[in-house]
C-alpha cells in the first residue's frame, strides 16, 4: 500500500474560499503578466534604486514618464499580490479544519510570494534592470521567473486541495518520478525562454537572418548564443508532454485537465512560431507567457488527479 500525506479523504472548503484562491491565482497571474512588461519595455528603472517606493514616494501623480508609471504599476499590482495570498492564508486558516493539508500548501504559498519580492527588490537595487546587460542581471531574470512557477504551482496545489483534493501519493513509484521529471523540463523550458527574453530585449534582431546570424556569430554575448536552445528544448518537451499526456487519457482519470494540457501545447507551439516570426514582439511575448503558465497549472492538475490516493 502506497504511503499517504494526512490520510486520503476528501475534505473540500468553503465555496466563498474556493472563490478566492482562484482569484489570487488570476492576480498572481497578471502580476507576473506585468513584470514581463516591465522587463519589454525596459522599465525597471522608472522609480530608480528605491524599493518599494518609488523614489521615495508611494503615489505616482505624474503620467508623463511611461516608465515611472509602468513599473510603480507593477509594484501596486505585486503589493496587492502578497497582501492577496496573506488574506488567502487567514481565510484558509479560518475556514478549514486544524488537521486540512491545504493550510501548510498556504503557508508555502506565502512564503513563495515573498521570496517573490525579495528577488525583485534584489533586481531594482543592484541596478539589473533596463539596458543593464551584466552576468548578475543574465541569472536573476531566469531565477526570478522559476520562482513565479513555483508561486503559481503553490497556489494551483492550494485550489486543488481547497476544492476536496485528497493526499498525493508519497512512495517514489514510477509514476510520481515520472511527473516530476516532466514538471522539472516544464520549468526549463519556463527559464530558457526567461532567458530568450531578455536577449531579445537587449539585442532585438531587425530581421529573421540578423537574429540568425547574432545566433551563430562566435563575437556575440553568451545570452544570445543561448537564444537557440530555447525552441529546441521547448520543441522537444512538448513532444515528450503531448505523448506522455495522450497515452493515459483513455482511463478517465485527469481527462479534463489533460485535454487542457494538450490544447494549451498547441497554442503555445504556434505563439513560439509566430512569435520568431513577427521578430520577438512585446505583444506575443506577453501571450506565451500566459500560455506557458496556464499550461504548467493544467499540467499540476493533471498530476495532481492522477496522483491522488483513492480509496478502495
Amino acid at each position: 500500500m502506497e504511503t499517504t500525506l494526512q490520510g486520503s479523504e476528501r475534505r473540500a472548503g468553503p465555496a466563498p474560499v474556493v472563490s478566492y484562491a482562484w482569484f489570487t491565482l488570476g492576480w498572481t497571474l497578471l502580476t507576473i503578466v506585468l513584470g514581463a512588461v516591465v522587463r519589454g519595455t525596459s522599465s525597471g528603472d522608472g522609480c530608480g534604486a528605491s524599493w518599494p517606493s518609488c523614489d521615495g514616494a508611494f503615489l505616482v501623480s505624474s503620467a508623463s514618464d511611461s516608465a515611472r508609471v509602468i513599473e510603480f504599476t507593477h509594484r501596486a499590482v505585486s503589493g496587492l499580490d502578497l497582501a492577496f495570498i496573506g488574506g488567502l492564508l487567514v481565510a484558509v486558516w479560518r475556514g478549514l479544519p486544524a488537521a486540512h493539508r491545504a493550510r501548510r500548501t498556504a503557508v508555502w504559498a506565502l512564503l513563495s510570494v515573498i521570496s517573490e519580492a525579495g528577488i525583485g527588490a534584489m533586481i531594482v537595487l543592484y541596478g539589473w534592470v533596463a539596458d543593464d546587460r551584466s552576468t548578475p542581471r543574465q541569472i536573476s531574470v531566469p531565477l526570478h521567473l522559476v520562482n513565479t512557477f513555483a508561486l503559481t504551482g503553490l497556489l494551483g496545489l492550494l485550489v486543488w486541495q481547497i476544492r476536496g483534493g485528497r493526499a498525493l501519493a508519497a512512495t517514489r513509484t514510477r509514476g510520481v518520478r515520472a511527473f516530476v521529471g516532466l514538471g522539472a523540463l516544464i520549468v526549463l523550458v519556463a527559464a530558457t525562454g526567461a532567458t530568450t527574453a531578455l536577449a531579445d530585449t537587449l539585442f532585438a534582431p531587425e530581421s529573421l537572418g540578423h537574429g540568425l546570424a547574432q545566433d551563430l556569430d562566435a563575437s556575440s554575448a553568451l545570452i544570445v548564443r543561448l537564444r537557440v536552445l530555447h525552441p529546441l528544448v521547448a520543441v522537444g518537451v512538448a513532444m515528450l508532454l503531448a505523448s506522455y499526456v495522450w497515452r493515459r487519457l483513455d482511463d478517465g482519470v485527469g481527462n479534463r485537465a489533460g485535454q487542457a494540457v494538450l490544447g494549451l501545447l498547441t497554442v503555445q507551439v504556434a505563439l513560439g512560431v509566430l512569435h520568431i516570426a513577427l521578430l520577438t514582439p512585446l505583444a506575443t511575448a506577453l501571450l506565451h507567457l500566459v500560455v506557458a503558465q496556464a499550461l504548467w497549472v493544467a499540467f499540476l492538475f493533471f498530476a495532481f488527479d492522477r496522483l491522488e490516493v483513492r480509496e478502495g
